[in-house]
C-alpha cells in the first residue's frame, strides 16, 4: 500500500515505486520557492571507510596505527593519502579535505542517520526507518521545492541504503516527517552490467508517448467514482501518476540513463564497475537537471572489522578511480562550479588494528571530503591527533557539514520545514564553515 492507494491502482504505468518520485504535493502549497542553484552528488560510502587507510594516514605512526599500507604525496604540499588513492592524490589540489568530523554514535545506522540529517534526536541501535524521522537531503528539496518538472529533483542509485530487516529501510534517506510524497526517486541496478535498463523507466515496446497518454486518459474514466469517493488519496495519486508519465514521454531521464551514449573511453575512465558507472551516470543525470543525487553503497561495504588489507585492496581502487573521474569531468565540462560532491562514510575505523587484522567502528573522528560547490580548492581542514583517535584541531559535526552543503546549495540553513504536528524545525542546526568557502 501507499498512502491509502491499493497496489492494482497505483501500477497503470509499470514504472515502479510512484511514491519515490521527486514530484511533490507539498503540505504548505504556496509559491514555489527559487529553486538550487547548485547540484550535488553524494557518495556515501555505507559501512565506515577508515580515515587512517584512505584520506588522513599516519606515516609515522608505530604499525599497529599505521596499518598495513603506505602514504604517498599529494598535488598539495606536505599532505598525504593512502597509498591505494593515487587518483584522488592527484587531484587532491581540487579537494576540500576535513579531517575532523565528529559525533558518538558507533552504530551503523545511528552514524549513517546522523550523517544524512545532522539529528542526534536517536539511540545508537540498529533500527529501521519510521514517519517519525527526520527527513533526508533528497526529500527535503522536494518538499521546499514542489511543482511539476520533468525529472526529478532527487534520485538516489543505484539502490536505497539497506540494512538487514523486515523492510530494509534505513532511516535518514526518506521523507521521514515531511511523508512518503517526499521521498527521493530510486534508480535500481547496477549501471556496469551489459543489460543495465531501468525497467522503471521503459516504454513498452510498440507503445508511443501519445498512446501511453490516452491510456491514461482511459485510467483516469475508469477511476472517477473513486475519485469520488477517496478524493484526497486519489488527488495525490493523480499527481503521482502524471510525475511518472512526464518521466516517461520527456525522454529526458530516459536519455540520460543510457550510457550507450558516452564513449568506451570515458566509461573506462570511470571505471567498468557498479561504483564508476554509478558516478559517471550521477553526472548524466545533473546535466539533465536532477538537482541531487545520492550514490548508496549496499549492504555496509566498507564494514571492514577483519582482513582490511585484502579488503581495501579490491575496494578502495574502483572508489578513488571513480571519485578522481568524476571530479576531473565535471571540471573539464565547465559544471565543478555548479556541482558540489561530497565523498564521506558514517564513520570512521578504529586507530588500532585489531586482532583480526581489521579496523571497527571509530565516530571520534573521521574524514568527508569536498569538491566543487564553491567550496576552498586544494585544503585540510581540522585535524586528528597523531594516532587519527581524536580530533586535534577544528570539530566539525554532521550538522556543521550539512549547514555548509545547505548554504553552498543557496539555501538557508535556518530554512523551517514542519512536521506531521505542524512543528517548524530547521533543516540544519549546525554552523556554517566559512573558512571552507571560496571567496571570490
Amino acid at each position: 500500500m501507499l498512502e491509502g492507494i491499493p497496489l492494482a491502482r497505483r501500477s497503470v504505468l509499470q514504472i515502479g515505486a510512484l511514491g519515490l518520485l521527486g514530484k511533490t504535493l507539498s503540505a504548505d502549497a504556496g509559491q514555489e520557492a527559487v529553486p538550487p542553484h547548485r547540484s550535488c552528488i553524494f557518495m556515501h560510502l555505507q559501512g565506515g571507510a577508515s580515515h587512517i587507510d584512505l584520506f588522513d594516514p599516519k606515516p609515522h605512526a608505530v604499525s599497529e596505527v599505521r596499518g598495513p599500507f603506505q602514504s604517498i604525496e599529494t598535488s598539495i604540499p606536505d599532505v598525504r593519502f593512502g597509498e591505494l588513492m593515487p587518483h584522488s592524490a592527484r587531484i587532491a589540489d581540487q579537494l576540500c579535505v576535513i579531517r575532523s568530523m565528529t559525533h558518538k554514535f558507533t552504530n551503523h545506522i545511528a552514524g549513517t542517520y546522523i550523517s544524512l540529517t545532522g539529528s542526534e534526536n536517536q539511540q545508537d541501535r540498529d533500527r529501521e526507518a519510521h514517519g517519525d524521522d527526520f527527513p533526508g537531503p533528497g526529500a527535503v528539496l522536494n518538499y521546499l521545492f514542489p511543482g511539476q518538472h520533468s525529472v526529478p529533483r532527487s534520485v538516489s542509485l543505484p539502490n536505497w541504503l539497506s540494512i538487514p530487516g523486515p523492510s530494509n529501510r534505513m532511516p535518514g534517506q526518506y521523507g521521514g516527517f515531511l511523508g512518503s510524497l517526499h521521498d527521493p526517486f530510486v534508480i535500481e541496478g547496477d549501471p556496469a552490467s551489459p543489460n543495465y535498463q531501468p525497467l522503471s523507466l521503459s516504454i513498452p515496446e510498440g507503445l508511443t508517448p501519445p498512446r501511453l497518454r490516452k491510456r491514461l486518459s482511459l485510467t483516469e474514466k475508469l477511476e472517477s467514482v473513486a475519485r469520488i469517493l477517496d478524493a484526497d488519496v486519489a488527488t495525490r495519486h493523480d499527481h503521482l501518476r502524471q510525475s511518472a508519465l512526464e518521466l516517461v514521454v520527456d525522454g529526458k531521464v530516459r536519455q540520460a540513463l543510457d550510457l550507450s551514449q558516452e564513449s568506451d573511453a570515458m566509461r573506462d575512465r570511470y571505471g567498468r564497475n557498479r561504483l564508476g558507472q554509478s558516478l559517471l551516470l550521477a553526472r548524466r543525470l545533473v546535466e539533465a537537471g536532477v538537482q541531487f543525487v545520492s550514490f548508496n553503497e549496499f549492504n555496509q561495504k566498507w564494514d571492514t572489522h577483519g582482513n582490511l588489507e585484502n579488503r581495501y585492496r579490491h575496494i578502495v581502487p574502483p572508489m578513488d578511480q571513480g571519485f578522481a573521474a568524476l571530479v576531473d569531468d565535471l571540471r573539464d565540462r565547465g559544471m565543478l562550479e555548479s556541482t558540489l560532491v561530497v565523498n564521506t562514510g558514517e564513520f570512521g575505523r578504529t586507530p588500532v588494528i585489531n586482532n583480526l587484522a581489521g579496523r571497527d567502528h571509530w565516530p571520534n573522528v573521521y574524514s568527508t571530503v569536498l569538491a566543487g560547490g564553491g567550496f576552498r580548492p586544494g585544503i585540510v581542514y581540522g585535524e586528528s591527533d597523531s594516532k587519527g583517535a581524536e580530533v586535534a584541531s577544528h570539530p566539525v559535526s554532521p550538522a556543521d557539514l550539512l549547514a555548509t552543503f545547505w548554504s553552498q546549495m543557496g539555501i538557508d540553513p535556518t530554512t523551517e520545514i514542519h512536521d506531521r504536528l505542524n512543528r517548524p524545525m530547521q533543516i540544519s542546526s549546525g554552523s556554517i564553515l566559512d573558512p571552507l568557502i571560496a571567496r571570490s
